[in-house]
């Protein structure tokens, strides 16, 4: 029984301790869009951004390029359209973010400043090359925003901050009263 145990850690710590399996580069490459606004870029990647399998994938390769973790994932997009361009337009972010856009087979990774309400966009950095051909250009799958989360406090959280230190305040002058 015990060696069995020691077996079985000893799996799950070579599981945790094997790297990830990277990313696959698809041939494209993401700078060749026409979109304007971002500050870098990365991919084109082979398959599917929100995937099971790739998500923490994606995470790493963010992490890698960027230094961006802890990110919160938001879909912009769920339909499977056709459209090849558009506009995106969502609240202020108050940190970088990144935007992955999924078009035919493929997805790239756009990073954008703090602040960006509003993108163009465009599929012209998303595709692969298969049997030789250049695929890329598809309409757009779906776009995604991963983002980190700044919590801001309610106003009624700063109200009753507020009436907590009026409290201690009270108290502590009622103790110097009483001694």
């Amino acid at each position: 029984m015990f060696k069995a145990t020691l077996q079985a850690l000893a799996i799950t710590a070579a599981l945790a301790a094997a790297p990830a399996h990277a990313l696959e580069l698809t041939g494209i490459a993401c700078e060749s869009t026409a979109m304007t606004g971002y500050i870098d870029c990365s991919g084109a990647f082979d398959g599917n951004n929100l995937g099971q399998q790739q998500a923490p994938e994606v995470a790493a390769q963010i992490l890698a390029d960027w230094g961006l973790s802890g990110l919160t994932i938001t879909n912009v997009t769920g339909a499977n359209g056709t459209a090849t361009s558009g506009e995106f337009t969502f609240a202020d972010m108050a940190s970088p973010f990144v935007l992955a856009l999924k078009a035919g087979d493929a997805f790239s990774l756009y990073l954008f400043a703090a602040h960006t309400t509003s993108i163009d966009f465009d599929t012209l950095g998303v595709g692969f090359i298969k049997s030789g051909n250049e695929h890329f250009g598809q309409g757009l799958s779906h776009a995604t925003l991963y983002s980190s989360v700044t919590a801001v406090p309610e106003p009624e959280t700063y109200a009753l901050f507020a009436a907590g230190l009026a409290f201690v305040g009270w108290t502590s002058r009622r103790r110097k009263r009483q001694q």
